[in-house]
């Protein structure tokens, strides 16, 4: 799929509100052409990052007034993965549904589909899913054992994350035939990489994100908030990568040739320049288009082509919902705007 587009504003998914429909004009005035479903965290402990997609795993248990959830593979492990494993084979992607209970912002959709003037702007549809690396990490067994680490259960959440985003990808093109679809791996647990304190292997980490991506038809993109071996993220089959243009530009230009042949064999960048902190209180559309130009120019000095890092998205740096809600609408407000200055003055 080429993309020829110049900084479409989307978002990355959480928002501090409680209910969806606050969020919905949000959504629709600063981000009309790439909407998405909103992640609502402090709504409920289920749509927390881990928790979100961890709906069907094997062996789950939860207790919601403790906010903990991990997998107790001491009792029925086989037989539950044994069913897991028949609904693969089956492709039985309703098994791996998101439920209202874990999602209440999804429903959003169905209200944007039956809207024909909302339709007629939508360029692309836009969800996330909590990556492998971050799930993998996040999760653990009774033994406190990150998931991750065990490939057995490795096997099992590539799947089940898999599965997950093939579901959200054909609810997608129910609701809006035609419309090219965009899914998000969120991994902020790749900032992990290459620390002392990380026995992350780099093969699996690639085979794992790729695998998952390979579920995917529509275009499929990384969105990592922190400093990462960027170099690992661009070999990968990711369409889109999405980071934090705001605090890491600098890091991302030390990897210059993989950057270059990512964007050459069609990559896109989704630039967060908008900051997700108190940041953000001193900045406005000029300082933040200043900077963006700067990052460019940074980019161009080490033998890219202007014209592909222009041919990308515009977001905040992260998601909102950790924000106070002021904060986490003005971040809104200036991503769109900034947007909006900026395909103006492409046009």
């Amino acid at each position: 799929m080429a993309f020829t587009d110049s900084f479409l504003s989307t978002s990355i998914g959480s928002f501090p509100h409680l209910d969806e429909r606050e969020v919905l004009p949000i959504i629709l005035r600063n981000f009309p052409h790439i909407p998405f479903w909103p992640q609502l965290p402090k709504r409920s402990f289920f749509e927390g990052m881990v928790a979100q997609y961890s709906e069907g795993f094997p062996c789950l248990k939860l207790k919601e007034k403790e906010q903990r959830l991990w997998v107790d593979t001491s009792s029925d492990f086989e037989k539950e993965v044994e069913e897991f494993y028949v609904a693969i084979e089956r492709v039985d992607l309703d098994t791996f549904r998101i439920s209202e209970q874990y999602a209440r912002g999804l429903r959003l959709l169905n209200d944007l589909s039956q809207n024909e003037e909302i339709r007629q702007k939508i360029k692309y549809i836009k969800g996330q899913i909590t990556g492998p690396i971050t799930f993998g990490l996040a999760l653990a067994d009774q033994e406190k054992k990150p998931i991750f680490y065990d490939p057995t259960l490795r096997e099992v959440l590539i799947h089940h994350l898999s599965f997950k985003a093939r579901w959200l990808e054909k609810k997608f093109l129910d609701l809006f035939p035609g419309v090219p679809t965009i899914i998000f791996f969120d991994e902020p647990g790749l900032s992990a990489l290459g620390s002392a304190f990380s026995g992350l292997n780099r093969e699996d980490v690639i085979l794992s994100l790729n695998q998952c991506f390979s579920a995917v038809h529509g275009l499929k993109g990384i969105h990592c908030c922190g400093n990462t071996d960027w170099s690992l993220l661009l070999e990968t089959d990711l369409n889109i990568l999405s980071f934090d243009a705001y605090g890491y530009l600098e890091n991302l230009s030390l990897y210059p040739k993989e950057l270059k042949t990512f964007l050459e064999r069609g990559g896109i960048l989704a630039w967060g320049i908008v900051p997700t902190s108190e940041d953000v209180l001193k900045e406005d559309v000029q300082s933040l288009m200043e900077r963006l130009k700067k990052g460019v120019e940074v980019l161009v000095r080490e033998g890219i082509d202007p014209v592909l890092l222009k041919q990308g998205f515009l977001t905040p740096s992260c998601g909102t919902g950790s924000l106070p809600i002021p904060l986490a609408e003005k971040v809104c407000q200036l991503t769109g705007e900034v947007s909006s200055r900026l395909r103006e003055k492409e046009s």
